[in-house]
This record gives structure tokens, C-alpha cells and sequence, in this order.
């Protein structure tokens, strides 16, 4: 019979070793089908177009799809489940709320915004399974991104200086401060801080040694002097603030002096760096903070929050309908507030916002849990390395939206859905597992 062949298929292809070796297969093709989403992004300009919207829609979709292969294969289906998906419902019921009962100012804008949203939703999805299950994969995962991170802010530096606001040596946007692949600096700079703590991580533990230790900390340089040379603000502040977080877990877990001498140092070469390359130019963006315009946005932003306070204007929609409240002209389209905060509560009124900070201190409350000296595995250090990035990117969100570029935003709820999940049950006397404070 048909139903006897097909029941008895499964125990052969296990005997021969033919469904083992496939689901081995499916389990790497969907990390690497992450990664690929992930680091398409910044190459594809950020992800801004329509054309590349659409290629990493489906990339993600089939990242899913492979996904859900290797489950089959494997026989069964474990779902794993990350605190962070709490919230992230919660927030989706918020935008269909607003869908079902009319109150989005523009339906196309909040279901667009929305599908986005999906797309991240099922990127974090898959880090949670793929790297909560193997934490090979996750130091894998933190070494691509360190390397990508390291080529590619070499890769902006010489085109900076080389080429006067083209991409690629060859595409010149119409408008825009060009640096990277990116049109806008200050997004530029969100993608490196989102890496910086990466490449920190992996040079600064014991991981490695000798020239290639010399080598990942001149990557670290290289990226964090790249932020001032593109001279974002909000980016020289995020890169700070990651670094100090990384400074004070450094202090406080291993060695205190040497952990403060390796900081210190890192960022007087940094500094020493940025007077010989470039020191007036950063120093008077540094001094430059008077942008009247930004306060003008965010003066009218609260207004139209004021008129919706609950539930918002609508997702995505804030382009849309801040025309209606903005009483200045200055001969600019304003499509952001300038703000993530800002914006999400005016998008979502307090009820989207709730459940923003809701996500805020899970991420917090469940990545520092994990963060105690008995944990300080490898890829526990990864994940430290995630909520560093989380909280550049949160620090950088105050002045800019990034959270709007898809690339970046991509990229940090995937570092969210990894900085707040724990790992697998580690035994302390596995040799190699743990780090001692002499390997700091």
C-alpha cells in the first residue's frame, strides 16, 4: 500500500544516514540564508528602494521557508521561545487595532510598515531557533559580523576619501551626505555601531592571540574613527555609549585595571587617530550642535501627538500627516521626526509606546540576567556584544531614525532577539566553555 511505503520511507532514510545529513545541510543553508539578508542590506544602498525592499521581503520569506525544511527533516518541531516576543505581539495588535478600527491616517502607509515589520518579526524568529539551539553558530554568526564590520569601514574610509559623495565610486545619489553605501552619514553610522561591539569583543578576549589580537583591534580603530570621520553626532555618541557599557561589564567581570588599560587605550589610539587624519573637521561638528530645524520637527511632532494620543496617527503614516501640524516652511520634505521615540509615539500613541518599553526592559532585564560570571561562555560574550549594539543603536535613536532604515533596523532586532535569549545549558567543567580572568 501507498501509506505503508511513505511510513516506513523515514526509519530507511535514518538507517542510511540520508535524513540526518540533510537536516545537518538545512541547518547551516538557514543560517547562512540570515546572514545573506542581513549583510544585503548595507550593500543594497540600506535598503531603501523598491527593488531592494522587494529582494528582502522574499529574502526573508525563503529564510523561513529553509527554515521550516530543516524542521521537517529533522523530524521534529521545536519552537523556542524568546521573552522578546511578548511585546512584539502586543505592538501587533496595537497596529492592527488601528487598522480594523479606521484610525490609521493612511492605510497603504501602515500596512506597508507593517509588512516590513513582519520581515523583521521572522528574521528574530529564526535567530531565536537558529542560535538558542547552537552556539557554534552564534560565534560564527558574531565573527561574520566582526568581519564584515572591519572590510566594510575600510571600504567607506577610502571612498571617502577618494570619491566626492559617490557610492561605489560610481553612483552619485541627487542629494544626501554620502558615506558607505548610504545616502545619509548618520545611517552609515548606525550600521557600524551596531557591529563596532563585535569586532571589540572578539579582539579584546581571549579568543585570539598575538598579531591576529593586534589586527581586530586596529579593525576596532579603523570602525569607530570611521563614525567621527562621517561626522555623525548621534553616531559619536552611540559609539560611546557602547563602549563604556563594554568598558564597565569588562571591569566588572575580569581584571579591573588591566580591563580599564585596554579600554583606555583603544580609545586614546582612536583619538590620536582623528588628530592626524581629520581634527578640524570633526572637532567643529562636534562643536556644531545648533540645528533650529530639528527642534522646529520636534515641537510639531508633539503637537500631532496631541491630537492622537492613544493610538497614534497610524503606523508608518507620520510623513503623511505631519503637513497638517507643522507651522514652519523651510523648503524641505520632512518624511521623520528625527527622533525614534518621537516618532513611534506619535505613530502609536501611548499604547504602542507601552509596549516599546515593555520590549526596553525585557531586553535589558533577560540580557543581564544572562550576564553572570558562571555564564561567561563564548557565546555568552557574543551575546554581550549584541546588547552593547542594542544599546548604541537606542542611544543613536534619540537624534536620528535609523530604526526606519531597513537595513538597520534588520540587523538590530535580530541583535535584540540574540542579546535577550540564554543559550543552552553550559556545564562549568567543560574545558574551553568558560573563560577565566586570565584570559583577560
Amino acid at each position: 500500500m501507498p501509506g505503508q511505503v511513505i511510513e516506513g520511507a523515514a526509519p530507511l532514510l535514518r538507517r542510511v544516514g540520508i535524513r540526518p545529513r540533510l537536516a545537518r545541510w538545512l541547518r547551516i543553508s538557514t543560517f547562512l540564508a540570515l546572514c545573506m539578508v542581513l549583510l544585503f542590506g548595507p550593500l543594497a544602498f540600506g535598503i531603501v528602494q523598491d527593488w531592494s525592499l522587494a529582494v528582502f521581503e522574499v529574502g526573508c520569506a525563503l529564510t523561513l521557508a529553509v527554515w521550516m525544511a530543516w524542521q521537517l527533516a529533522a523530524e521534529e518541531i521545536r519552537l523556542r521561545w524568546n521573552p522578546l516576543f511578548a511585546p512584539m505581539l502586543g505592538f501587533l495588535a496595537v497596529v492592527l487595532t488601528q487598522i480594523v478600527s479606521h484610525r490609521t491616517a493612511y492605510l497603504y502607509d501602515s500596512l506597508s510598515e507593517l509588512w516590513l515589520y513582519f520581515a523583521y518579526g521572522i528574521l528574530a524568529f529564526v535567530a531565536t531557533q537558529i542560535f538558542r539551539a547552537d552556539d557554534g553558530l552564534l560565534l560564527a554568526f558574531g565573527q561574520a559580523l566582526a568581519v564584515f564590520g572591519s572590510a566594510y569601514a575600510l571600504f567607506a574610509i577610502l571612498q571617502g576619501f577618494t570619491s566626492a559623495n559617490k557610492i561605489y565610486w560610481l553612483i552619485e545619489p541627487p542629494a544626501g551626505s554620502v558615506y558607505g553605501t548610504y545616502v545619509n552619514h548618520n545611517h552609515y553610522a548606525g550600521l557600524i555601531e551596531l557591529l563596532l561591539p563585535f569586532t571589540l569583543v572578539l579582539g579584546f578576549s581571549g579568543w585570539v592571540r598575538g598579531s591576529m589580537r593586534i589586527l581586530l583591534g586596529f579593525a576596532a580603530t579603523l570602525m569607530a574613527a570611521s563614525v567621527f570621520l562621517c561626522q555623525s553626532r548621534g553616531g559619536m555618541l552611540a559609539v560611546i555609549a557602547e563602549t563604556v557599557f563594554l568598558a564597565i561589564f569588562w571591569m566588572r567581570h575580569f581584571t579591573p585595571k588591566k580591563s580599564a588599560v585596554i579600554f583606555v587605550t583603544f580609545c586614546l589610539i582612536t583619538v590620536l587617530i582623528l588628530a592626524w587624519v581629520a581634527p578640524q573637521q570633526v572637532g567643529s561638528r562636534i562643536t556644531d550642535v545648533h540645528d533650529p530645524a530639528r527642534w522646529l520637527i520636534h515641537r510639531d511632532a508633539i503637537r500631532m501627538f496631541a491630537a492622537r494620543p492613544f493610538l497614534g496617527s497610524g503606523f508608518g503614516t507620520f510623513a503623511t500627516v505631519f503637513p497638517r501640524y507643522r507651522v514652519f516652511y523651510d523648503g524641505f520634505f520632512v518624511n521623520h521626526a528625527h527622533d525614534d521615540y518621537l516618532e513611534l509615539l506619535v505613530e502609536t500613541g501611548l499604547a504602542g509606546f507601552a509596549a516599546a518599553v515593555w520590549f526596553l526592559v525585557l531586553l535589558y532585564r533577560e540580557g543581564l540576567r544572562n550576564l553572570n560570571p558562571a555564564k561567561l561562555s563564548k557565546a555568552a560574550l557574543t551575546r554581550v556584544a549584541a546588547l552593547a549594539s542594542c544599546t548604541g543603536m537606542l542611544a543613536h535613536s534619540f537624534t536620528d531614525f535609523n530604526l526606519h532604515i531597513p537595513a538597520n533596523a534588520a540587523l538590530f532586532y535580530v541583535l535584540c532577539a540574540v542579546g535577550a535569549a540564554s543559550g543552552p545549558a553550559v556545564s562549568r567543567t567543560r574545558r574551553g566553555q568558560i573563560f577565566s580572568h586570565k584570559d583577560f
